[in-house]
């Protein structure tokens, strides 16, 4: 009787330990693939070093300091590299890949950044998001380059092809207007807010120089993303 009672027990508790392993896995939202110098995440009020392979979650902010740079892998396979000085919080991440359904917003308030959007991205329009300080970028399967700063500093966001040579869609909006970038190299640049949106061309020079503050993204073909999404948990 006592055996009995002891494996039920220990039934219980193994029980216990995977259903909580499984709710904490199901919060996850992103991996850090990469991290160069010091970055910190923001969790529940506590600032703690981020290492690479660590996980992330919902309402993470992260920041990485002078000659710091970080390497994100988001649940749905979107890439994202940040540079020196940037903060960058993922706000809202919700991704089922059986149903393929979910929703991503970020938020990025400093720091020059490049993007490569993920499955989410090809589900709709505005299902992945970005919000800046001077506008919110909805992105529709592309990649981008840009950089954040305070209100009254430059702004920029750049539409640029995929290593594919694919080129989607970014639609950036703020209180004057919405514009939509669909050429490779049309951009905005915004200080302000409330400052009219208008879009223009850029070099490839000006691009260039500002992809050089960000890490060159560790990129994966579609079919090898397709198939690790299953285990997007994987460098």
């Amino acid at each position: 009787m006592r055996v009995t009672r002891y494996i039920g027990f220990i039934a219980f508790l193994f029980g216990v330990i995977v259903f909580d392993s499984e709710a904490v896995a199901s919060d996850v939202a992103a991996r850090a693939v990469g991290v160069e110098g010091v970055v910190t995440v923001t969790r529940e009020g506590n600032s703690i070093p981020l290492t690479r392979g660590e996980s992330l979650y919902k309402s993470d902010r992260i920041k990485t300091e002078e000659n710091a740079s970080i390497e994100l892998k988001l649940l749905d396979g979107s890439l994202i590299n940040l540079g020196e000085l940037a903060d960058l919080t993922i706000t809202e991440l919700v991704y089922d890949p059986i149903k393929k359904d979910g929703f991503n917003d970020l938020k990025i308030a400093t720091g020059a950044f490049r993007l490569i959007s993920g499955s989410i991205a090809k589900l709709g329009p505005d299902l992945m998001k970005l919000d800046t300080p001077v506008a919110t970028v909805g992105i529709r399967g592309t990649s981008l380059v840009g950089k954040a700063g305070k209100v009254g500093t430059d702004n920029h966001i750049i539409l640029v092809a995929d290593p594919n040579g694919n080129v989607g869609e970014v639609v950036v909006e703020n209180s004057s207007g919405v514009v939509t970038l669909s050429k490779k190299g049309e951009g905005v640049k915004l200080q302000n807010p409330t400052e009219q949106v208008k879009k223009a061309e850029y070099k490839t020079e000006f691009i260039d120089e500002l992809a050089k503050q960000v890490p060159v993204i560790k990129y994966e073909s579609i079919q090898d993303r397709q198939f690790r999404s299953l285990f997007w948990f994987n460098d």
